[in-house]
């Protein structure tokens, strides 16, 4: 990753961080040492404003997406912040509950996680996903192949589109280049031509901006085609609520669409709970506590329960 070029620079940034949270880089706020099994990466880390910096500035310096910063900041102004907001940087996860290899991508959370082979660790990056009429599907596919300069094909029904909305005929190629929104690297993926690739755009991480495909920062990008292999296995999944055994713990993330209503985001709670498989007697749930995550939706892991031997049932969040 470009760590000149994306390290801390108070000057630029007239923001600062307490001596006792300073990231030394953007790297090593993405890449966490990491045990098998281990279901909890990172730490949160806290800002305090000096001037006017917009979240969009904010995740290209510390790698976050658009909507995280938001859901992370309900009451900060993502566009015009002002002196003195303490703005939350979201940078501790659950780790998806899917098998712990490969790249695993989270489309609620708008995030990807990559378990580095041979190695004890885990790296994850902000993403941009499909918008609502061309959404990025769930899938378990493979990456086929890393792509340098990548030349964009521009798919039928995005070239309709394009001619509809905006009367523009779009060629049957784009080279690489500034009109290519594929960016300067890619992974094609064996499945219907999908890609994980760069951008042409400066905004757009953390929101439904592309046509199916997932998009990163361009340095982000560059770093993960560089360590990815042919085959290596990728998982796009939903889970719009992670849920994770900490020691004596019962963590939750939660990610819900802004309009998804309670009952919907009970559900998504108690799915999670199922994904894990444990008996109700090994649980005791705290219905305040999971009220008030599902409500704030702040995507910011909390405690939810304490695991004992008996405890009462599911019907807290029924």
């Amino acid at each position: 990753m470009l760590n000149a070029i994306k390290s801390f620079i108070p000057g630029r940034l007239g923001l600062l961080l307490s001596a006792t949270l300073m990231f030394a880089s953007l790297s090593e706020g993405a890449e966490f040492a990491w045990q098998k099994g281990q279901p909890m990466i990172g730490e949160e880390k806290v800002l305090v404003a000096k001037r006017e910096y917009t979240f969009v500035d904010l995740g290209e310096e510390y790698n976050f997406g658009f909507n995280e910063l938001i859901q992370a900041n309900p009451s900060v102004d993502a566009w015009l912040p002002t002196a003195g907001d303490r703005i939350v940087l979201p940078g501790k996860f659950l780790l998806p509950d899917t098998p712990q290899e490969g790249i695993v991508v989270n489309l609620p959370e708008y995030r990807l996680y990559y378990y580095l082979p041979g190695k004890k660790k885990v790296i994850t990056y902000p993403i941009g996903i499909g918008t609502l009429d061309f959404p990025t599907p769930e899938m378990d596919t493979r990456v086929k192949m890393g792509l340098e300069k990548p030349t964009w094909y521009p798919p039928e029904s995005v070239r309709q589109q394009k001619l509809r909305e905006d009367g523009e005929v779009l060629p049957a190629s784009i080279p690489a280049g500034p009109d290519n929104p594929l960016g300067p690297f890619a992974l094609l993926l064996d499945s219907n031509g999908y890609l994980i690739h760069g951008t042409n755009k400066g905004v757009g991480i953390g929101m439904r901006v592309s046509h199916g495909c997932i998009r990163l920062y361009n340095w982000d990008i560059e770093e993960l085609v560089g360590i990815t292999a042919k085959n290596t296995p990728v998982r796009i999944i939903k889970q719009p609520v992670k849920l994770a055994v900490n020691g004596s713990r019962l963590w939750a993330e939660v990610h819900a669409d802004s309009d998804d209503t309670m009952v919907q985001r009970k559900r998504y709670f108690i799915n999670a709970l199922t994904r894990l498989n444990i008996p109700a007697s090994r649980y005791d749930l705290d219905g305040d506590a999971i009220e008030k995550m599902l409500e704030e939706n702040s995507g910011i892991p909390s405690i939810v329960g304490i695991m004992m031997e008996t405890s009462p049932s599911l019907a807290v969040v029924q």
